[in-house]
């Protein structure tokens, strides 16, 4: 009994031994094991540049945006609805905007009509939808117009650095015109409701960027999928232990009791 109560350590080394042979002579089935796990890890470490995006920013300035009537684009033309006399009179104010002069500016009975706008892929389509005199929607037929990322949302990047120039999301809303054109139609809404022109007023504005923090971004849901794939790349090494070490629990549980070898020994 004295022989069988022999070290921890022992017992720990004469089994890791068997369990290298047993690999040794299943060398297929080992090397199907890691190599698939492998997969894994170089599929995801090849998507990593594009998945895992992790922006640190320093402090930022405060940036000068310029007039509302800087907005210089001659690619789009405005469509507007419903077609009537107040509607198509707000327009014509608008189309005195320094920024309109010569943009196409046309009429339709509802939403569903303009459809049949002819465009090509190098014209937007500026839509104003009156729900009546004083309140409207403005729709874009590319959508580039306005920010796709909410600054709320995960923790992504508000502002990006591309070709040395710092750009932020909401300066998107000066820069490609939406601010331009709320201020026109604003103030020919006014203009036809008070008899008082206000656009050189809506006009003359200017905008500032205000000065950012630093601050830490992530890509948001985009880094949830890296994790993800982080960690269903370990999931089929995981599956692998398990199975054998449950087998082997099976198999060597009476053997170890019957030779009187420790439990701890096994773990």
């Amino acid at each position: 009994m004295s022989k069988r109560h022999i070290s921890v350590g022992q017992q720990t080394w004469a089994l890791l031994c068997k369990n290298f042979l047993k690999k040794w002579r299943m060398k297929r089935e080992t090397l199907l094991e890691w190599f698939f796990s492998f997969l894994l890890v170089l599929f995801t470490y090849q998507l990593s540049s594009n998945l895992h995006q992790v922006n640190d920013f320093t402090q930022l300035p405060a940036m000068d945006l310029g007039r509302v009537d800087n907005f210089n684009d001659s690619n789009y033309v405005i469509a507007f609805a419903p077609e009537s006399k107040t509607t198509q009179e707000i327009m014509n104010k608008v189309a005195s905007a320094p920024f309109m002069k010569g943009r196409t500016v046309l009429g339709w009975p509802d939403e569903k009509s303009m459809e049949d706008l002819d465009l090509n892929y190098s014209v937007d389509a500026v839509k104003v939808l009156f729900n009546d005199t004083f309140s409207y929607h403005l729709k874009f037929f590319w959508g580039g117009r306005i920010p796709k990322v909410k600054e709320h949302r995960d923790h992504s990047a508000h502002c990006q650095v591309m070709d040395e120039k710092v750009t932020c999301e909401a300066s998107m809303f000066w820069e490609k015109g939406f601010v331009a054109f709320q201020a026109a139609i604003n103030a020919a809404i006014i203009e036809i409701t008070t008899n008082h022109s206000v656009m050189e007023e809506l006009m003359s504005i200017t905008g500032i960027n205000m000065k950012i923090l630093p601050f830490v971004a992530q890509a948001g849901v985009v880094t949830d999928l890296f994790i993800f794939f982080c960690i269903i790349s370990f999931s089929a090494f995981i599956y692998y232990v398990s199975v054998n070490v449950t087998q082997e629990r099976q198999y060597i549980k009476s053997l170890m009791m019957m030779m009187g070898l420790r439990e701890s020994a096994f773990w």
